[in-house]
């Protein structure tokens, strides 16, 4: 008796664009100039680049017009909102872009965690987020052999103003594994709604 297929997952999650990939260059160049194949940095490609809100986990692709439902709904309770981008900082294996404090993009990631407050339709993945949150753009990812050089960087751009940027919707995207990191690919956009 044949097996019957598994229903397809698709592991998502919502963020927001980051649009100053001019602005950043010079950083993604001074990146690139590390030559030292122990350290293993991987430049994120610029159209990767985004602010995560909310972590989805892996969902039912049968579940998505649902999801797709209550994402629509709640972005329509927000207004568009300007973002700042300033310094750089290290996580254990990731170098990121700061976003200055912004009270509207906490309130929408706040929302969007207590509409998944308990579990995504069609996900076994738990995504209730207890900790404050605190966006960021990865910018690259490297080995721990990178830290010396990476250290150099940071105290180099740790005061940098990027500049700012105008967010006007939230996307979902789908993350996929591939040969040299992650894809990115997004599968539907939703407008912040002016209030005029």
């Amino acid at each position: 008796m044949p097996k019957t297929p598994k229903p397809l997952k698709l592991r998502c999650f919502i963020g927001v664009k980051f649009s100053l990939q001019g602005e950043i260059r010079p950083l993604t160049e001074a990146l690139s100039q590390i030559d030292d194949e122990a350290a293993r940095i991987r430049i994120v490609h610029a159209k990767n680049l985004h602010i995560t809100l909310k972590f989805l986990g892996s969902v039912l692709a049968s579940q998505l017009d649902e999801i797709e439902a209550r994402l629509k709904q709640l972005a329509s309770r927000h207004e568009p909102l300007a973002l700042h981008c300033r310094g750089i900082g290290l996580f254990k294996n990731s170098l990121w872009l700061g976003i200055s404090p912004n009270d509207r993009l906490s309130t929408i990631a706040a929302d969007l965690n207590q509409a998944f407050s308990t579990q995504v339709p069609g996900s076994n993945d738990r995504t209730t987020n207890t900790k404050p949150y605190v966006p960021h753009v990865t910018v690259a990812r490297f080995s721990r052999e990178a830290k010396p050089q990476l250290l150099i960087v940071k105290r180099q751009y740790e005061d940098t103003h990027w500049g700012d940027f105008q967010v006007k919707q939230f996307h979902m995207y789908r993350s996929q594994t591939v040969e040299g990191g992650a894809r990115y690919s997004i599968i539907d956009s939703y407008s912040l709604v002016d209030p005029d």
